[in-house]
Formats: C-alpha cells, sequence, structure tokens
C-alpha cells in the first residue's frame, strides 16, 4: 500500500471540496489552480528554488502562497517576507487572509505589516514642540495638538492610524528619522512606537511589506552590512504584484537632488522667515539660558550660520534659473519642449552653456553646501568642550539634529559632484526635471539586474514571483532578464495558472478597425466620438483608460460639454483621492470614470458597477522618456531591438492589467474596447492577444464592433453563468 505524502494531505485538506475552506467559505468552489500553485510554492520552499508564477483573475492567489508559507513556519521556524506594491493588498492579506487563514486551519503564528521608520511617530520629537512651541506656526498648532491627544491613544504610532489629516509639513517634524535617532540612549525609547513595530516584527512569521520597504532594506544590508538592518534575517521571499519590481527598483535606487527638499533642509537649520524654530536659534537660546556660550560659538549660531545659509540658497536658485534657461531656451532655440524630464545625453554635455555656465554653476552650490557643513561640524566640535558638564545632556538633541543635518548636506554635496562629472556612464542616466513648481536633478542606474540578482535573490534561499500579469505572450523570458534572474545554476518552476473566470461567456473584446492610427491629427476627435458611443451602448458604469493625463484632459473636456454628462456621472483623477473616487464610482449607477497610469491595475470593481473598460491606446512608454532613451541604447549596444526587445514587453503587461480591471468575480461580464486598431494590424499586436485570457472577439469596423457590443449586452443581461 502506497504511504500517503504529509504534504499532499495538507494541501487537499485546505483546498479540495470538502477542504476547511469549503468548510469556511459560502459559496466555496473548487479552484484546481489554486491548489496547484500552492504546491509549485511549496516545492520551491523544499528545495530552495525560484518560481515565477502567473494567476490569472480569480486563482486565489493569496492563499496559495500563505498556506505554504504558514506550513514552513509552523514545521521549520522559518520566516517569509512577502512584499506587495498597492497598500490595498497589503490591509488584504493583514486584515482579511492571515486571520482567516489562521482560523480556518485552527493555528497560531504572527504576521506584521512592516513600515519604514518615517511612518511612526516620534515622542522626542513631540516632546521637543511641547517644550518649544515656537517651532511650529499657527496653522501647525491645532495640527500638532490633534497629534499630541491622538499619541496618548494610539497603540501603533503610525501615520496611516491617525484619523485626521496631518500636513506633509507637520508630520516631517515629529517624524522618526534614523539619522537622528538616540536609539538606546533616547529617554523615549522604551515606549518607541518604531522599536515596538521593530520587536513585533522579530517576533513574527509572516512580515508584510512594500517593495520600497524591501528595496530599501537591501541598500541598508549593502551600504553597512555591520549595522541592524531594516528586517530581521530572512531566506523566504514571496513578491507579490512582481511585475512592479523593476520600476520601483529604478526609482528606489536613483539618486535625486530636490530643489524644495534642500530648501527645507536649510531651513531646519536656519530660517529667515521664522528664526525662532531654527536648530542655530533653539541651540543658542539653550547655552544662553545655561550661560556657557563662548564668543566664537556665539558668532558660529548668529552670524556665520546664518550668512553661509543664505549663501547656499542664492547659489541653489542661481544654478537652477540657471538650468531652466539653458533647458527650456538655450537647448531647445527658444522653443521651449513640453517635456518635463531632459535627459543630460553626452550631446548636452558637450553644449558651451553646459560646460561654462552649468557645471561651474552646480560646483559653486556643492562648494557652498559643504562650507555650511563643515561650519556645522565645527560647532560640534566646539560643543565636545561641555562633554562631562552635567548640562551636557540637555544639548543632546541639538546634537543630534546638527549631525542628521551635516549628513544631508555631505550627500547633496558628494551628489553635485558626481552629477557634473562627465566620465563615461555605462549603465546610468541623469535627467534634470521640472513640474513647475519643483526641479529635480536625478542621477539613476540602468542595471538594476545585476544588482537584484546579486543583493536579493542570491541571498534567498527561496524566491516566489507572481502576479496576474508577469508573462507576455506566456513566456517570462522578459521579466527574467528585467530581474537579474539568469543564473542557470539556480532551479527555477515557471507556471501559468489559467483564470477560472468563463470569459468566452462573460467577456468580449472589441477593436474597432476603422479608426485612425494614434500617429493622426484625426486620432483624438475620433476617439471621443467612439468613447461617446460605447457609453451610450455600456449604459456607463465604465472606465475610460488613457496613457497621458493631457489626453485624458481633452476627453475630459469634450464629453463633459455633451449630454452624457448630465445621464451618466463623470469622474475624473486627480479630482479627490483615489479611494474616494473608486467609492462614488461604485455608488452612483451608470458613472464613467476618466482615469490613467495607477488605475489601470490595483482597482478592484466588482459587479454591474463596471461593465465597460475602453484603452484609448497601447500603453508603449514615452520614447523621449530618460529611462526609456537610456535602456534603448544600452540595448542597441548589446545588438538589440528597443522596440520588440523591451518597449513592447513592456506594455503587454500594462495592457494586460488594464485588461483585467473587468472581470473580478465570476459572475462579472462586459466589454473590453481598444481604440487603438494597432493591435490587430500590426505584427506585434500578435504578443499582445496571445497574453490575453480567452474570449470572444470582434475585430471589425465602428458600426459593427457597437453592434455587437449590443448583442453581447443583451444575451448576457439575464443570462445563468454556465
Amino acid at each position: 500500500m502506497q504511504e500517503k505524502n504529509p504534504r499532499q494531505e495538507l494541501l487537499s485538506l485546505i483546498f479540495s471540496k470538502d477542504g476547511l475552506l469549503s468548510r469556511s467559505l459560502k459559496n466555496f468552489e473548487e479552484r484546481p489552480g489554486q491548489k496547484e500553485m500552492a504546491e509549485k510554492i511549496l516545492d520551491a520552499y523544499e528545495e530552495d528554488n525560484i518560481a515565477l508564477i502567473e494567476a490569472g483573475t480569480g486563482t486565489g492567489k493569496s492563499l496559495a502562497y500563505l498556506v505554504p508559507a504558514a506550513y514552513w513556519a509552523l514545521k521549520h521556524h522559518e520566516k517569509t517576507v512577502i512584499t506587495t506594491n498597492t497598500i490595498a493588498l497589503q490591509e488584504q492579506l493583514l486584515h482579511k487572509d492571515i486571520p482567516f487563514l489562521l482560523k480556518t486551519m485552527g493555528i497560531e503564528l504572527k504576521a506584521c505589516l512592516v513600515k519604514g521608520m518615517g511612518n511612526y511617530l516620534c515622542l522626542r520629537k513631540l516632546r521637543e514642540l511641547q517644550e518649544q512651541p515656537l517651532l511650529f506656526s499657527m496653522e501647525e498648532s491645532k495640527e500638532v495638538q490633534a497629534i499630541e491627544q491622538w499619541a496618548e491613544k494610539t497603540d501603533e504610532g503610525s501615520r496611516s492610524d491617525i484619523p485626521f489629516q496631518v500636513a506633509p509639513g507637520t508630520w516631517e517634524k515629529v517624524a522618526a528619522e534614523g539619522e537622528s535617532c538616540n536609539h538606546v540612549k533616547c529617554p523615549h525609547y522604551k515606549a518607541c512606537f518604531f522599536f515596538k513595530a521593530r520587536k513585533q516584527a522579530a517576533d513574527s512569521q509572516l512580515l508584510i511589506v512594500n517593495h520600497h520597504l524591501l528595496l530599501a532594506d537591501i541598500e541598508k544590508r549593502r551600504r553597512n552590512p555591520m549595522q541592524e538592518s531594516i528586517l530581521p534575517p530572512y531566506k523566504r521571499l514571496v513578491i507579490d504584484e512582481a511585475h512592479n519590481l523593476e520600476d520601483i527598483a529604478l526609482e528606489s535606487f536613483a539618486q535625486k537632488f530636490e530643489r524644495i527638499a534642500f530648501i527645507r533642509q536649510l531651513a531646519r537649520l536656519y530660517s529667515e522667515s521664522h528664526p525662532e524654530r531654527s536648530r542655530a536659534t533653539l541651540l543658542r537660546q539653550e547655552l544662553s539660558v545655561l550661560s556657557v556660550i563662548p564668543p566664537r560659538l556665539l558668532q558660529k549660531l548668529e552670524i556665520d550660520i546664518p550668512a553661509q545659509k543664505r549663501e547656499c540658497q542664492t547659489q541653489l536658485e542661481q544654478a537652477f534659473a540657471d538650468l531652466t534657461h539653458f533647458f527650456e531656451t538655450v537647448l531647445e532655440n527658444n522653443t521651449p519642449s513640453k517635456e518635463s524630464k531632459k535627459r543630460i545625453t553626452e550631446f548636452v554635455a558637450e553644449n558651451p552653456f553646459w560646460k561654462k555656465d552649468i557645471v561651474p554653476s552646480l560646483l559653486r552650490l556643492s562648494e557652498e553646501i559643504l562650507r555650511l557643513s563643515q561650519m556645522v561640524k565645527g560647532i560640534l566640535t566646539d560643543l565636545e568642550e561641555f562633554e562631562d558638564a552635567p548640562f551636557y545632556e540637555k544639548l543632546s538633541l541639538h546634537l543630534l539634529e546638527l549631525q542628521a543635518v551635516t549628513q544631508r548636506l555631505e550627500l547633496s554635496a558628494t551628489f553635485l559632484d558626481q552629477f557634473t562629472q562627465d566620465t563615461p556612464r555605462e549603465k546610468r542616466v541623469r535627467w534634470y526635471e521640472s513640474n513647475g513648481v519643483n526641479i529635480s536633478l536625478v542621477d539613476a542606474s540602468l542595471d538594476i539586474s545585476n544588482f537584484l540578482n546579486e543583493h536579493l535573490f542570491s541571498q534567498q534561499r527561496t524566491s516566489v514571483l507572481c502576479s496576474a500579469t508577469i508573462a507576455t505572450a506566456r513566456s517570462f523570458s522578459f521579466l527574467k532578464k528585467r530581474l537579474g534572474l539568469y543564473d542557470e545554476s539556480q532551479k527555477m518552476t515557471e507556471e501559468i495558472f489559467e483564470s477560472p473566470f468563463n470569459y468566452k461567456e462573460r467577456s468580449l473584446f472589441v477593436v474597432p478597425t476603422d479608426l485612425p492610427l494614434p500617429s493622426s491629427p484625426d486620432f483624438s476627435a475620433k476617439c471621443i466620438q467612439t468613447m461617446a458611443e460605447v457609453i451610450e451602448v455600456s449604459k456607463g458604469s465604465t472606465f475610460l483608460l488613457f496613457t497621458s493625463y493631457e489626453m485624458l484632459q481633452s476627453c475630459y473636456r469634450a464629453l463633459s460639454s455633451t449630454d452624457l454628462s448630465k445621464r451618466y456621472p463623470f469622474l475624473k483623477q486627480g479630482e479627490i483621492p483615489r479611494h474616494l473616487l473608486l467609492e462614488q464610482f461604485k455608488k452612483k449607477e451608470g458613472s464613467v470614470l476618466f482615469a490613467t497610469d495607477s488605475f489601470w491595475e490595483g482597482v478592484d470593481v466588482p459587479g454591474e458597477a463596471l461593465r465597460c473598460v475602453v484603452i484609448a491606446k497601447l500603453p508603449f512608454s514615452v520614447p523621449s522618456d530618460p529611462l526609456y532613451e537610456a535602456y534603448a541604447q544600452s540595448l542597441e549596444k548589446e545588438g538589440l531591438d528597443p522596440f520588440s526587445d523591451y518597449s513592447v514587453p513592456q506594455a503587454v503587461i500594462k495592457f494586460k492589467q488594464g485588461f483585467g480591471r473587468l472581470m473580478r468575480k465570476k459572475d462579472d461580464r462586459g466589454c473590453v474596447v481598444c481604440l487603438d486598431h494597432r493591435i490587430v494590424k500590426k505584427s506585434y499586436g500578435k504578443q499582445f492577444l496571445k497574453s490575453l485570457p480567452e474570449c470572444n472577439t470582434c475585430f471589425a469596423p465602428k458600426a459593427e464592433a457597437l453592434a455587437q457590443m449590443r448583442l453581447f449586452y443583451e444575451r448576457t443581461k439575464k443570462k445563468p453563468l454556465s
């Protein structure tokens, strides 16, 4: 008699039609893909390998990876870090899926959401505000008082736990930060919300994080291997929403110098408008009360620091004015570009104005910043003579703040020095960015794949990467190359689990084939007309997804001027916070939502509230984007085609995300309409079509396409599920 496999027994006990899930969930349906996915992930745990899994909508991927993670924690006492891109999924895991699973399985495990230090209230900073009311303005006073009252009641001490709005500037004054943290020497250490959370993470078996925090932890381990990291040690990793990891890695590891952020740092040291709130003034007052301030120290605090701070700010404004003039006038030949990002190419760096004016201006700024940093360090040195004095403890808070300021000043100066270097920059890209209010300089690495391979995946015994959209044309090759999963010695499992939803019966994919191409000047007008007709056919309950905010705005203005807006409530991204926008969309019958970018994914609107998704254009990267340009050049040097090897696969994944907004439950129905007929007329369109679930299609002139949509909605209106 064949011996039963304990692992198979476990999975059957949980996922079978008579298993634990069926007893705990109403209307439970056995999902073969979910059980198979859990089995593949358990293989990855047992065999110390990597699993790449695409799980179509409705597979139940969260429970499919939580069961192996929980089993492994119980059996081997090992942690699993589960990272996601969206807050919504993190909250779902922590407050719904994990508690449900633990109750269903009848087991006890600890799980927690790990957040960065800046998300927590610093009790030391709050006490300082209470003792120094001049540190904040009259406008901030009410917020600070509300935070004080909240601090007495909160257990978590996290910003997301605050039941009222807090301005970013106010939160910055009370948020915990590594540079100014005194750890065990802090009088509030035992009550510190951040260190309580860190202990909770150390005691937990399932750690929920976001991609940003995961990558910040990697970078901290790399830079300071001897210091305590953000996350406790772990060797098992689940990356959900894995299709976002590359973009967030590029963003996380990019170095930036932002005008507004730097001005805030200067004001933290000394402020002309509110000198009573700046660190130099507070320190001088503290020393004056103690009657121990030497003349040379008084000179630095009252004269030298304020003067050098003003010099830094003057040079900052001059440097950024030079940059703006260069990019908007000199480089553009008096025809300013609408692009907000301007890449620093070899052509730009060879421009005489860049060499003669921009580089020297930025280097002068760097020198002034270093001069200010040295002055602050001189103050810290002067204060060391009071180290044995009984009042020195009262100065410790000021010392921590000044040390934090010097660290950030030095990082800013180093960035500017590196940014102006014209040495060959293999696998790196620089750009200038302006949004009308803030100006930034960015220096980013393109070599994310090697970094992730060396510092993330090679450090894990198990890595599971999953999403509803990580394969292109049913292949994981694009993802593997972008994320550095090319180690042939590493065993790797690749699986695609189709959605259990009946797309064939419940959905229709429509492409009107007689609209102009997106490059045509008539495209926008024809899109607006077609959108109006589609909204009429679906009776609203429609997402209109755009690839640019400019097109969104023009379509919104045009359609708002028609009778449609009177019959179907129009909602536009950016008018109110995203979650409130979705709530209104769900509540108001027949709503039409105009959205871009972030609404292509992570948005869940089940039922009749969403019956139609319109995709205006195929979501290709903007060719002039600095990152895309740099990638394209890098690929060309490798003998590859940037369009077919990068643009198309990237757009396919994004398109699948937009398509996936339609079906969120098994009894959902509706049409996805793509107004860009390149998807059926260009050769690369096959990759898009091959990546979609099997569904009915209508690729026909607009009149016929609209007629087929009407028939579809009528046919599925009352038809029961097959």
